[in-house]
């Protein structure tokens, strides 16, 4: 892998952490909380929640584990800043306790999250999305990222895309090769802009290999989604009307969590998008369905069932796909 640039992870500036008022009471505390659970929104309700209890998140991580749940200190902490969102069954779970352990009325905290949202282990995804602001509206430090890249748009039409997805004997994402098909949009064009996102703020980034037609420049990312966005320079510069094809592969860590759904963001109409699952034999799920969303967090819009092989083998053909989000998601026993 031939990288230039300088690669970083976790650019997002560091939140000092809170500091508890001294001079707040109690029953000052048990009205803020009430007000919070109220009104929301949850990460208010949490940290309402906390200061209350006067018990620290270590503390808290601690009665957890007890009780059979493991939720990091960082991970707590990015809840109590709004900066992530309990959305897997485990943290839901956690929530529940949480509200026993911190005296919070059941269902306080629950009700403050709303419906689970789409999910996947990594999700690729494309940086010309920015213009659609209402498919990435969830993602506030994406355009801080791009920044950083100096890129906004990378001036590439998504004309084709095929993604081969893999998972591992626990369900994991193992492996995700992606194939492009570029069209350029204007003058000098020398890079595409990749941006994937994932679901655990504690698992360690992928990592790019096997690139084709292109070289890894830099990386940028929040781990606090987490969110990564990376820059392959182009063997050589478009014309307006250009095309080329490029190709790399994600390896992702090992001991991941289940991966529950992967797909595809498109901000514009393209020819053909083609995904394509392969599910270990130690690990097939018991349906599989292909998904449309109008907004990457959003609600599924449609959803229609997708045969899984006797090889544990899953593929649907998007034609003309976009603008929107097209997935293949799974069900687990």
């Amino acid at each position: 892998m031939d990288t230039s640039g300088t690669t970083r992870f976790g650019q997002t500036a560091q939140i000092p952490p809170l500091l508890e008022p001294k001079t707040v009471q109690p029953r000052e505390r048990a009205t803020d909380l009430l007000d919070a659970l109220r009104t929301g929104p949850f990460e208010a309700a949490l940290d309402s929640a906390v200061r209350a209890s006067g018990l620290s998140l270590e503390r808290i991580q601690h009665r957890l584990a007890e009780r059979g749940v493991e939720i990091s200190v960082t991970t707590l902490s990015y809840w109590r800043r709004g900066r992530s969102r309990p959305e897997r069954p485990q943290s839901r779970q956690a929530v529940r306790l949480l509200e026993e352990l911190l005296g919070v009325p059941t269902d306080g905290l629950v009700s403050l999250l709303g419906p689970r949202r789409p999910r996947g282990r990594w999700v690729n995804r494309d940086a010309a999305v920015l213009e659609t602001e209402h498919l990435w509206r969830e993602f506030e430090s994406l355009p801080e990222l791009l920044a950083e890249l100096d890129s906004t748009d990378d001036g590439l039409l998504r004309v084709a895309a095929h993604d081969s997805y893999e998972l591992d004997a626990q369900g994991a994402g193992a492996r995700l090769t992606t194939r492009l098909a570029l069209k350029a949009t204007r003058d000098r064009v020398d890079r595409c802009v990749v941006v994937l996102r994932g679901e655990d703020p504690d698992t360690a980034l992928p990592e790019f290999t096997d690139v084709r037609n292109a070289r890894l420049g830099r990386l940028r990312s929040d781990r606090s989604v987490p969110l990564m966005v990376a820059e392959l320079f182009l063997d050589r510069t478009l014309s307006e009307g250009g095309t080329t094809l490029i190709e790399y592969t994600l390896r992702f860590p090992e001991n991941g969590r289940r991966a529950e759904e992967c797909g595809r963001g498109f901000p514009a109409p393209a020819l053909l998008y083609t995904l394509e699952v392969s599910f270990h034999p130690d690990a097939v799920p018991v349906r599989c369905r292909r998904c449309f969303s109008t907004a990457i967090a959003g609600e599924p819009v449609s959803a229609e069932p997708v045969w899984i092989s006797a090889a544990g083998r899953a593929h649907a053909v998007f034609e003309n796909p976009g603008p929107g989000y097209q997935a293949l998601s799974w069900e687990w026993r």
